[in-house]
Formats: C-alpha cells, sequence, structure tokens
C-alpha cells in the first residue's frame, strides 16, 4: 500500500493553511481555550483534506493479475495451423483466477478476436483478416495498445515468423519501453511439394517489327513435367512443355512486336505435382512504339464526326469507341495520346471510368479534350466529378449573379428500399449526394426546397434562399431510409411548396425506387403546375420502380424522364436537371470570340468566324483563356493538369452552334494543332527500368546510361488498380543506379510512372509496370525460425517453447491507483457544517471549561510542578502578611474611636456591633485582593505555555 499524488505541487499550500490557523490562534486571546482548541483542530482537517483533495490522491496497491494478448498469425502461409487453438486452450488453462487474455488475428491488418476476459473457455477464431501478407508490427501495436497502462501485460505471438510487411523489430523495442514483454511461439510450416512461376521479364520499350525474349523464372522443390503457356493480353502466343528441377528454373518465349501501344503479357505453368494453385501465373508489361492514336467518345453519333476527319486529315490516327468499351483497366488507356469527349454526358459514364480516365491524364501524362453541345459541361452532369478536376474550366456560374432565379424542389423518396440496390451502393447515401450537389450549383438569389417521402411526405428543408448553404446541406444530410411509398401526397406538397417561391425558373425533381397507387389525380395535379409554369422531371431507379408512372409525370410536367439502373449515377441527373432547369448555361448569342493571345496555336491569329451559341463556364485561376465571349465566358481554355493537358473548347462540333467554324478554312488546322498540344510533351526516359517483388514490398530501380549525371531528383508514381497512388522518392543506391520501394499487399496491377525533376519541372518521365500474380505467402518459404529469432533478440523478446509459459514468467511490477479525493471532498463537506456550528453556538460555559480542563497540561515537567510550589508559598507568605497589618490596623482604629454612637439616616444610633461586621467584611474584600493577583498570573503562565 502507497499514496500517490496526482498534483503534488497543490501540498504546497498546507504553509499558507498553517501560518493562517497559527495567526488566528494567536489573535482570539478572549476566547475559551477548549473551545479555541476545538475550532483549531476542526479547520485544520478541514483545510488538510481540500489540499488533499486537490493534490489528487491516490491509494497504490500493487498489481498481482496478469494481462497477456495472443497474437495469431492467420496469414496464408499459416495453412489455418490447428496447433494455434489447442496451445491458446492449454495457455488459458494455466493462467490464474484474477489473470485476464485477449487474442487478435492479424493478416495484411490487425483485428480483435476476442476481446479482453477471465474466463478460461477459449473460442475457436472467426475474425476475418486479408491474408495475403503477414504484418506482425500491426499485431503487436494493436497488442500493446490493449494492455492497459497499469497492467502486468506481455504480448504472446503464434506464427511461422515469416514477416511481409511491417517493422515486428521495432515494434517489440516499442512496447518494451512500455513495459510489455513480447514472446513468440513458433509454428513452422513445411513447404511440401511446390512449384512458383516467380517472375516474367520484358523488354521495357519495344519498336514496331522488333523481334524479342520474354523470360520466365520458375521455382521448386520438386522435380517434375508442367506446360507453360503465354497470353498476350487474353489472347494465347504461346506454350511449351518443360521439365522442372529442385531449385530455380528459367525459360524463354520468342515473340515479334506486331502492335503498338502498351502490352501487358501472362503466363501460366501447370505442373503435375503441385500443392498451392495460386502461385502458378506472373504478369510483365512493354510498350511497343509507333504513331500517336487519339481515343475519340461520342456522346451521340456523328458529334465527333469532324473532329475526326480534321485528324485523319493530318495523319493523325483515331480510334472511335462506344463509351461501354472504354479502357476497364488503367493500363489500357496508355496506348493512346488523348482522349476526346465529345459532347458525352456524365451519366453515361461510371465513376470508375472517370477516375481512371482522370488518373490516365494526372499520372501517365495522356491528354484529354471536351467539346460542348447540349448534353456536355455542366449541362451534361459534369458537375463535381473526376473529369471536372482535370479540366481547365468549372461546371458551375461562379459571380453570375445577373442570371435568372431559379425555385427548386426536391422530392426524394426515403422509404425502406432506399438502403442499397443490388451492387450493394447506397442508395438513401447516393440521394443526399445528389441533393447537396444540387444545392452547390445554385446562387444566392435562388431557392430550395426539400421534401422527404415514405408513407407521408414531410419538410427536410422549408423553401429558403441558397444563402445558408452550410445548414441546408446539414438538414439534407440527415435523411435516413425507412417506410412505404406514397408518391402523390408528396408531389402534391412539392407543388404546394414550389408556387410559394418569389423565382423566375421554378423546377420539381422527383426520386424514387417504388411504386404506388395509380388512382390518384396526377393528370389534374400536373395541369395545375404546368399552368403556373413549374416543370417537373422524375428518376426512376432500380427495375422496381413505376416507369411507367415516372415516365407519364415527366412528360405532363414538360420535364425529362431519366432511368437509373445504377444509383451512382443520381447525383449526376441532378446536376444536370439542376443547369437545364436554370437554361442558363446556354448561351445563344451569334459573336466573334475574342482572341486573348493566350494559347500559342498559330491559326487563332487569323479572322475567326463567329459562334452561334456556346455553354457558359467558369474558368480556373491557372488556365489560359484563348477565346472568350462578350460576357468573359471562356470558349477555348487549355491548362497542365499534372503530367498531362487538357483542353475545353465550349462550343459543338457538328455545327449546329458553329456552322460558321465548321465551314472555316482553318477549322481542320487549328484541331490539328489543339490535338498536338495535348500529346505527351515530356521526353521520354533514356534510362533502363526494372521492377521485381521483395517480400510484399515492390521495388523499382533505374539504371542511368553510361557516362549520364545523376538526376537532381527521380520520384515514381504508383498507381494500383483500385487507383490509390503513391508518390515514391527514389534514392542512389550505386554509381548511376536509384531505387526505390512500394505497397504491394494485396495482388493486382501496379502502374509506375517515373519523372525526372529539374527545380520542381519534369524533364523526362518512363512508364512501367507490376503485376503481382500472388501474395508472398504463397510462394516458396525461407527459414521461418531463423528470421523470427532475429527479431525477437532485436526487440529483447523471448521465444516459448510450452504452453505453461504464456502465463508464467517475472514481469515488471506495477500499481493499480485508487483516487480518493472524492471522499476527501465528502469528509471535508460533512466537517463544514461542524465547524460552523462550534462557531456559532453558544454552548454552556462549563462544557468549554471542561474542555480547557482537558487541553491543559498538567505538571508536564518536574521544573513546572516546583514553579508552582513556589509562587504558592509566595502567596501564601504575602497573604500572612497583609492579615497582620490589617489586624493592627483594626485595633489603632478601634482604640481611637470616639465614644459617640453614629445616627443613621432616621435618626437612629448605630450600634457598635454593626460597626465591627462592616470592618470585618472590608478585610475579607482586602484579603481576596492578592488571590486574584495570584490567578491572574499563575493564567498569563499557562496562556505563554500553550503557545
Amino acid at each position: 500500500m502507497g499514496i500517490n499524488f496526482i498534483q503534488p505541487l497543490f501540498l504546497l499550500l498546507l504553509l499558507p493553511v498553517a501560518y493562517v490557523i497559527i495567526s488566528w490562534w494567536r489573535h482570539q486571546r478572549q476566547m475559551p481555550i477548549g473551545r479555541k482548541a476545538t475550532i483549531a483542530t476542526i479547520r485544520s482537517l478541514l483545510f488538510l483534506l481540500l489540499v488533499l483533495a486537490l493534490a489528487g490522491t491516490q491509494l497504490l496497491t500493487p498489481v498481482q493479475a496478469k494481462t497477456i494478448v495472443f497474437v495469431v498469425d492467420r496469414s496464408a502461409s499459416m495453412k489455418d495451423d490447428p496447433r494455434v487453438l489447442s496451445f491458446l486452450r492449454e495457455a488459458v488453462g494455466q493462467k490464474q483466477a484474477a489473470d485476464k487474455y485477449a487474442v487478435i488475428a492479424i493478416g495484411a491488418e490487425a483485428a480483435v478476436d476476442q476481446p479482453m476476459t477471465i474466463r478460461q473457455e477459449v473460442q475457436p477464431l472467426g475474425v476475418d483478416v486479408n491474408r495475403n501478407a503477414t504484418n506482425l508490427a500491426e499485431g503487436i501495436r494493436l497488442a500493446s495498445a490493449m494492455i492497459p497502462t497499469n497492467a502486468r501485460g506481455k504480448v504472446v505471438l503464434l506464427t511461422d515468423g515469416l514477416e511481409t510487411s511491417g517493422d515486428a523489430a521495432r515494434q517489440t523495442r516499442l512496447a518494451r519501453e512500455r513495459g510489455i514483454a513480447v514472446e513468440a511461439v513458433s509454428l513452422q510450416q513445411p513447404n511440401g511439394d511446390e512449384v512458383v512461376l516467380t517472375s516474367v521479364q520484358v523488354p521495357q520499350r519495344l519498336y514496331a517489327g522488333e523481334e524479342y525474349g520474354i523470360t520466365v523464372d520458375v521455382e521448386s522443390t520438386i522435380t517434375t513435367e508442367a506446360i507453360l503457356r503465354l497470353y498476350e493480353g487474353n489472347r494465347e502466343a504461346g506454350q511449351q512443355t518443360v521439365q522442372i528441377g529442385k531449385g530455380n528454373n528459367r525459360f524463354v518465349f520468342s515473340q515479334k512486336a506486331m502492335q503498338q501501344g502498351f502490352h501487358r503479357y501472362r503466363v501460366e505453368i501447370e505442373p503435375r505435382q503441385d500443392t498451392v494453385a495460386a502461385n502458378n501465373q506472373a504478369t510483365a508489361y512493354t510498350q511497343v512504339a509507333g504513331a500517336p492514336v487519339v481515343l475519340v467518345a461520342e456522346g451521340h453519333p456523328g458529334a465527333a464526326s469532324n473532329l475526326i476527319q480534321a485528324l485523319e486529315a493530318g495523319n493523325i490516327k483515331v480510334e472511335l469507341r462506344d463509351l461501354a468499351l472504354l479502357p476497364k483497366e488503367l493500363e489500357g488507356y496508355k496506348q493512346f495520346a488523348s482522349i476526346v469527349l465529345a459532347d458525352v454526358p456524365a451519366t453515361s459514364m461510371t465513376d470508375a471510368d472517370m477516375e481512371r480516365m482522370r488518373t490516365a491524364v494526372r499520372d501517365l501524362g495522356i491528354g484529354l479534350i471536351m467539346t460542348g453541345g447540349k448534353d456536355s459541361f455542366g449541362m451534361g452532369g459534369w458537375f463535381q466529378t473526376p473529369i471536372e478536376e482535370a479540366l481547365p474550366v468549372h461546371m458551375d456560374l461562379k459571380g453570375k449573379e445577373q442570371l435568372p432565379s431559379l425555385g427548386l424542389q426536391l422530392v426524394i423518396d426515403k422509404s425502406g428500399s432506399m438502403s442499397s440496390d443490388a451492387r450493394g451502393a447506397d442508395k438513401m447515401a447516393l440521394a443526399r449526394e445528389a441533393a447537396i450537389r444540387a444545392t452547390t450549383m445554385m446562387n444566392a438569389q435562388d431557392y430550395i426546397g426539400v421534401i422527404a417521402f415514405d408513407d407521408t411526405p414531410w419538410d427536410v428543408v422549408a423553401p429558403q434562399s441558397v444563402t445558408k448553404l452550410d445548414e441546408i446541406q446539414q438538414q439534407i444530410s440527415r435523411i435516413q431510409a425507412d417506410g412505404g411509398t406514397d408518391i402523390f401526397p408528396a408531389l402534391q406538397l412539392g407543388y404546394e411548396r414550389v408556387k410559394a417561391m418569389n423565382t423566375q425558373r421554378k423546377h420539381v425533381i422527383l426520386l424514387t425506387d417504388g411504386q404506388s397507387a395509380l388512382d390518384d389525380d396526377y393528370e389534374g395535379l400536373l395541369q395545375q403546375m404546368t399552368a403556373e409554369n413549374i416543370t417537373v422531371s422524375t428518376v426512376a431507379l432500380g427495375d422496381d420502380s413505376d416507369r411507367g408512372l415516372l415516365e407519364m409525370i415527366a412528360e405532363l410536367g414538360k420535364g425529362r424522364y431519366y432511368f437509373a439502373n445504377d444509383a451512382e449515377s443520381i447525383p449526376k441527373i441532378f446536376s444536370k436537371e439542376t443547369a437545364l432547369a436554370s437554361r442558363t448555361f446556354i448561351v445563344e448569342k451569334p459573336q466573334v470570340p475574342g482572341y486573348t493571345g493566350l494559347g500559342a496555336w498559330p491559326t487563332l491569329k487569323q479572322a475567326l468566324p463567329p459562334v452561334r451559341a456556346y455553354i457558359a463556364t467558369t474558368p480556373k485561376q491557372t488556365a489560359e483563356s484563348s477565346l472568350m465571349s462578350a460576357d468573359d465566358d471562356p470558349i477555348l481554355s487549355r491548362w497542365q493538369y499534372g503530367l498531362g493537358r487538357s483542353v475545353a473548347w465550349t462550343s459543338d462540333l457538328e455545327g449546329k452552334w458553329s456552322p460558321d467554324w465548321v465551314a472555316w478554312g482553318g477549322n481542320s488546322r487549328l484541331w490539328n494543332e489543339i490535338v498536338a498540344w495535348t500529346f505527351p510533351q515530356i521526353t521520354e526516359g533514356a534510362w533502363k527500368t526494372t521492377t521485381s517483388m521483395n517480400g510484399a514490398k515492390g521495388n523499382v530501380k533505374v539504371t542511368m546510361p553510361a557516362g549520364k549525371s545523376m538526376p537532381q531528383e527521380m520520384e515514381a508514381v504508383v498507381l494500383n488498380q483500385e487507383m490509390k497512388r503513391e508518390v515514391i522518392k527514389l534514392k542512389p543506391v550505386a554509381p548511376g543506379v536509384m531505387e526505390g520501394e512500394f505497397e504491394t499487399a494485396d495482388p493486382g496491377t501496379y502502374m509506375i510512372q517515373i519523372s525526372q525533376k529539374n527545380r520542381g519541372q519534369v524533364t523526362a518521365s518512363q512508364t512501367t509496370g507490376l503485376t503481382v500474380s500472388y501474395s508472398p505467402e504463397y510462394g516458396i518459404h525461407a527459414d521461418g525460425e531463423k528470421r523470427l529469432q532475429e527479431w525477437l533478440s532485436a526487440g529483447g523478446g523471448n521465444q516459448i517453447i510450452k504452453p505453461e509459459e504464456a502465463f508464467g514468467g517475472t514481469l515488471p511490477d506495477k500499481w493499480d491507483t485508487q483516487s480518493i479525493s472524492e471522499w476527501l471532498l465528502m469528509l471535508a463537506a460533512l466537517l463544514l457544517p461542524i465547524d460552523i456550528a462550534v462557531r456559532r453556538l453558544q454552548l454552556p460555559d462549563q462544557w468549554w471549561a471542561r474542555l480547557s480542563s482537558l487541553w491543559r497540561l498538567r505538571k508536564s515537567t518536574s521544573a513546572d510542578s516546583e514553579q508552582q510550589a513556589v509562587l504558592s508559598r509566595l502567596g501564601e507568605k504575602r497573604s500572612a502578611t497583609r492579615r497582620t497589618r490589617e489586624e493592627r490596623t483594626d485595633d489603632q482604629n478601634v482604640v481611637s474611636a470616639p465614644l459617640i454612637h453614629p445616627v443613621g439616616t432616621a435618626g437612629n444610633r448605630v450600634k457598635p456591633a454593626a460597626v465591627k461586621n462592616e470592618q470585618v467584611k472590608e478585610k475579607q474584600e482586602k484579603q481576596t485582593q492578592p488571590d486574584e493577583a495570584l490567578n491572574r498570573l499563575l493564567a498569563a503562565k499557562n496562556r505563554k505555555k500553550s503557545r
């Protein structure tokens, strides 16, 4: 048992408290000693309790119980070893009743399988983890966090020691610094009969018609026969029957580069004897140089026909693709020099397509061009999309307060079916995002209202101007899916709300994924709405929606009907509808665009033809607007986006809005200049690049040509198939060699864009790739026992052999703390009324006298006793002397007194006896005077002693 103070400096308050008590004692001279002592004691105790409470007084008791966290390796290399559960149950069976334990499962990440408990039963492991990697460091970190600071804790790992990510040695050292021991149980796994395809090597850069070899490396623990198959993309390009020996084997396929572009090769092996099939394939990349190719996508047939003719006339190759056939892998874009979106609506592209296209521009240096039309830019729903981020213009109109005001009423289904769709997407969350995106496109003079409905409608956002945008969006974000579906009352309430809006244009958007009764008077309601210039558009979400009803509502409401087969398109539809409802994006004003001098395209220096219409946008801050309208809207803009370049032409290419431009003699030459400007302009790096795997890490090595100096700066952008990017700095490791590592915990495709920089500017680049066909967990394993001992020794950990050792051993002493500050405050609160009572209440004097007698110290020392005796004798002697003198004086007075009887007040004579009585009384009063003086002397002495 011990005492600890959280804030020990507060104990210094005891000094002024003692001073105050002592000063009070000295000044209270008239108070009876018993009462004064009682008040001083209570106050001293009261102040002591308060100071101890402020200091955070704690009681310390030694911790006896142990806290053990088991970290179980559940990666693929462990093969669900049954020894794990057996060890856990035996170890827990040896623990004391008060001992606690928990179980953590690890793979690529760590997760709690069984929380902290004292029960004796261990449940089978059930938590799911990513088994493609072993991150022991993450398991140790999580286990250490679960052990309280004041617990006698230990982390016990059950693993084969084959760490593929993280730094277990470092985490072991950190745990030891916290007083937490780390121990491990080695559970080695046999490799068995295993054939592993370790790598495929292809030349990094090829030319059309060039012959080259593809090298295949195979590692095996047995001697067997196998079939090797080579695929270019999904086309089989070669096959071999080979003999495989123990150890490393190498085979070569001979190929000839026929088509230009970025190519992926995949090799598969089929051995006669094998254990794990997951490690029997590998992939590599190569690039075949050739003439640049432009990818063109049209929103409708003929939207880019004039552009295609102009480019082909300039000897630029063009590939026209349907939007559904856009590349589904990032490397698919690498075969193109630029991408053109001709009047393409955002609703026709998935979010994944947009993300891949944006990444190809930013990180691979591919160009991007968007041209106008009724389904493009803001009219096409591109607001707040990845494509808008890559373009040089904003889709909304910033600073255009003179535009006609819009009253927009959103009527959104919130029934229970809106919770998710067949693909697992949260339809309600996407509907909320769509409503928020629509409000972002509106201006301060516009009005917004939001109604959510199930069986009954209710106002989420009452009709109001779009001035408190944050508050409006917070209200929208609170909509949750629940209930049934009844459309008509919601549409009727929407009509009542929107007609009260004081705006120039009024529009209703109805979104639902369900069906409703058809006996309501939709026709009558919509006639009233259109009579008041209120338009209605509808969005049918999913196959279960009442598409016939919604299409009829849109037709009668003079709006547009949308069928959204997937919930991802809802935000884009709402953006498009908001733009269409305002009708401020299309500017129909024939004019000759003004040339600003920005953008060094020579053809623009000629006399320019007029355009009849364009889509209004807002130029971004660093964009170059070459052509501007009379209203200062950009018609032709460009900018640099990452490694790529992008261009925005806000009029069309067909000639509906710009017939004079199509007929203009410089049109073909101008578009060849614009498209060529978007081609990758950065010099292809002349260095040699190789990629490889090192455990769970990817490695990229750049070797500079002989005689070339090392670059000032070189970095690599690594993109996985989910478009997550990692930027790594390449560091010199040898003369002319730079190297870097990146995470490859998950199997998949990794695109690598290497850039050489000089003062922050990219001077050269090169694209390569790495495919992780299988996790390192499925490879042929090295000696895990040795690696386990290495990182245990580095972190000061020990290895466990027997289950009873888990709860055994010596752990650092820890103390359990219990705060008693609240109890001290409670005692102080109880003493306070007693203190007040003692000071305020008038108790009988005899009570205080008794307390005084208890307070005084009687005959504390022999010196005090002698002093008391001397004073007593002195007092007696003085009293005897006074009595003798008084007697003599009395006798003299009696002898000399005249024999005349005094006369009383009534004239009566006083008897001599009465006179004598008065004289005796006087003597008695004189005799008491020395006694009172003596008492005062004794009292003064006692007061001095008590001080």
